[in-house]
């Protein structure tokens, strides 16, 4: 497991909304460079070739949304930790 990230600042709706923008830009604004990449690389391909790439930013959404909350009550977390239990799949250490 990589570093723990603390971020007492971080504001769950601002990063949720970064990841709306563009697709990954929260995780990278909490310091989760490498899932915040392959999130980009998800969102590109999943609208390009399936057109899923909605659903795939929305859900990146609320996982930013909850990791930021996480932050915000003081709690740390890991580089490629997710809010979310089925990203476990995807981003994992």
């Amino acid at each position: 497991m990589g570093q723990m990230i603390t971020k007492p600042d971080a504001n769950p709706v601002l990063l949720a909304a970064a990841n709306f923008i563009f697709g990954g830009l929260g995780y990278f604004l909490i310091g989760q460079q490498k899932k915040a990449a392959i999130a980009v690389g998800i969102t590109t391909v999943s609208m390009c070739a399936c057109g899923l790439g909605t659903l795939a930013a929305c859900v990146f959404v609320y996982d930013a949304y909850l990791l930021a909350g996480k932050l915000q009550s003081g709690q740390a977390i890991g580089e490629n930790e997710n809010g979310l239990p089925f990203l476990d799949a995807i981003f994992k250490d």
